[in-house]
């Protein structure tokens, strides 16, 4: 009768095995997904967790052929460089779109570090780092890493994308937000009147309510934070034009607003906690199952 405990907990054990390697399971280790969902909405979940393209970052060495496989259920492209950028695709380009169930290839010869998107949805960003000695560089502290989001105006004619450092929202730290604002093709849009708004636990850490960018680029900086809880960022497009000039005379989008939502990151701790749990339920189970017969 031992015999039936013992093969339950080679099952879970088995089982555990297989649910540490599923994300891994039919990609290969220099094939770059494109998640599905990820053109549905610049709101979509691979946005915030920043793997539209998966995974992101995808580090290798010089020489190696990268292929993107196209997952989701509409066409992308593979296009070097940022949004914000003037001029992409130098690097590399897909050339036009992969539909789906379609990939590109592309050898990277050269070290470096390779910013990449898709133009047609260019909240899609991801990163391809080539190192002389193909293994990923060493993990930067979480605290000072920046988490990258991105939203269009309702009319899809302007795009604001923020950076917050720290990534995660920390107890006793401010919170810095740069902003970006660009047009439909990349370019930075000058004169953008715009609002902000942050919030944590409903409490306004931030308001500035007469932001102005001359540039297209600016920073704004919250209070200190009072606990590592998520935090909601507002911004309002109120048009483009001199600050010191009637309002009804600025163009684009106004009154548009968009919202992010930045919350605390999780280790590789949760999985392993999560997968200990499952081991000692199913056990806990098996041994309750065990009646010796009288």
């Amino acid at each position: 009768m031992k015999s039936k405990p013992m093969g339950a907990l080679f099952g879970v054990l088995a089982l555990v095995a297989i649910l540490s390697v599923a994300p891994a399971f039919g990609q290969t280790a220099n094939e770059v997904d494109m998640a599905k969902g990820a053109g549905a909405s610049q709101t979509a979940d691979c946005v915030a967790a920043n793997n539209c393209f998966n995974p992101n970052p995808l580090t290798v060495a010089p020489g190696t052929q990268v292929t993107w496989k196209n997952t989701d259920t509409v066409s992308h492209t593979v296009t070097s460089g940022k949004p914000s950028d003037n001029q992409t695709g130098t690097a590399f380009d897909s050339g036009g779109l992969i539909k789906p169930g379609g990939t590109f290839q592309f050898t990277f010869q050269n070290a470096g570090t390779y910013d990449y998107f898709c133009i047609v949805h260019p909240w899609m960003t991801a990163q391809v780092i080539v190192s002389a000695s193909g293994a990923p560089p060493p993990t930067p502290n979480p605290s000072m890493n920046m988490t990258m989001l991105q939203a269009m105006s309702s009319d899809q004619s302007e795009m604001v994308m923020i950076d917050t450092s720290p990534a995660a929202p920390t107890s006793g730290q401010p919170l810095t937000i740069s902003l970006n604002f660009t047009d439909s093709s990349g370019n930075n849009i000058k004169h953008q009147n715009y609002a902000i708004t942050v919030t944590q636990d409903g409490k306004s850490i931030l308001d500035n309510p007469t932001g102005h960018t001359h540039t297209g680029l600016d920073t704004q900086t919250t209070s200190a934070l009072t606990s590592s809880d998520p935090v909601d960022i507002t911004v309002t497009f109120n048009g483009v034009g001199l600050p010191n000039t009637d309002p009804s005379t600025w163009t684009g989008p106004k009154g548009d607003m968009v919202s992010f939502h930045v919350v605390p990151e999780f280790g590789s701790i949760a999985s392993i906690v999560l997968a200990i749990a499952v081991v000692s339920i199913v056990v806990l189970t098996t041994k309750t199952r065990v009646i010796p017969k009288l």
